[in-house]
């Protein structure tokens, strides 16, 4: 606060008590009233640079937020429309995946008569991949899913969700190396590739938690630039999750032709995402920027093969792409460490 401020009689002084080295001063009645602050006990404060605070009180919405339903009798579900049961259930699910995604801490899905056996189960297995959220209440005809979450650390979602891929990159190349060795190739890659499902969960999670972020911003220390970063990144990582499957499908029907160049090119990609990895806390921007140019002159001598028509430039394409995202990822962190200096 300053002292033009005070001057021009903006503040309110506030006598300050001290009671056991513990600081308490009394908060205006008409507001605690107003914002039932003997119900909630909860106001929210924030220090600024200037080391001025901001109180702000739980408003009703912040409270409870209403729930989302889903009407299970708008999908016309019938012979008039001539539209595919199994289409309207894909529709409804991912209506419930929509409302988990944009924050919503309870959705309702509910029908005029009772939920059929076959939709129920179908809504408890994604139920199962919604991190958090877990079902309250069953009735014949309705389904209550509410969110609960212990924490709201998006960070760790997005390590959890490199970690994923990591997994899923040197899977992949053991299956590689041992091909030759392995009697059910086909089935360790149909395993692999289920892995995909997994990695949706985390970039499920990570968006949800950013909505709830943007919604409740005094409740996190996640700021909205940071939040921005976090579902770039997420993007990128699933998407080299998405060039891993396509590698391993490939592998399925493709023989490689020069097996030990391309494992020297899968461990280049290996030791590329691993650095990012490391780098996901790194502040020195110089050093991000210097990784980004080594990844882009591998790149650059990867596409020469390409252009050659290598023998294995199916597999070359994705490896390829796979380190230009890491640098994707690189770029971004170098933007949300400048930011973090505003």
């Amino acid at each position: 606060m300053n002292e033009t401020a005070l001057e021009n009689g903006k503040f309110k002084e506030k006598r300050v008590q001290c009671v056991k080295g513990s600081y308490y001063m009394y908060l205006p009645k008409k507001l605690c009233a107003k914002y039932e602050i003997n119900n909630s006990k909860i106001i929210y404060m924030k220090q600024f640079k200037d080391d001025s605070l901001l109180l702000k009180f739980e408003t009703k919405s912040q409270i409870k937020s209403k729930p989302f339903v889903i009407d299970i009798n708008l999908t016309h579900l019938d012979k008039e429309n001539e539209i595919d049961i199994s289409f309207g259930y894909d529709y409804l699910l991912n209506q419930l995946l929509a409302a988990y995604i944009i924050g919503h801490s309870q959705i309702i899905l509910r029908k005029k008569e009772e939920i059929p056996l076959i939709f129920r189960n179908k809504i408890h297995s994604m139920i199962k991949r919604l991190y958090g959220m877990v079902v309250i209440s069953e009735k014949p005809n309705e389904i209550i899913v509410e969110e609960h979450l212990e924490s709201m650390d998006i960070k760790i979602f997005c390590k959890q969700l490199l970690s994923k891929i990591h997994i899923v990159i040197t899977n992949f190349i053991d299956i590689v190396e041992n091909y030759e060795y392995n009697d059910n190739n086909e089935g360790l890659l149909d395993e692999l590739i289920k892995q995909d499902d997994h990695i949706d969960e985390d970039r499920y999670t990570v968006e949800h938690l950013v909505h709830k972020t943007l919604k409740n911003p005094l409740k996190t220390q996640t700021n909205f630039i940071e939040c921005l970063h976090y579902i770039e990144m997420t993007r990128f990582i699933e998407r080299i999750g998405d060039y891993l499957v396509k590698m391993s499908k490939l592998l399925k029907i493709k023989e490689i032709e020069n097996r030990e160049f391309i494992i020297e090119q899968l461990n280049v990609m290996l030791d590329t995402y691993k650095t990012i990895q490391d780098f996901f806390d790194q502040n020195d921007t110089l050093k991000l920027w210097k990784f980004i140019q080594e990844i882009q002159e591998y790149a650059l001598k990867i596409k020469r093969l390409i252009n050659d028509k290598h023998t294995d430039t199916e597999f070359l394409v994705p490896i390829r792409r796979i380190c230009n995202i890491c640098g994707d990822i690189v770029e971004i962190r170098i933007n949300d460490i400048i930011s973090q200096k505003e």
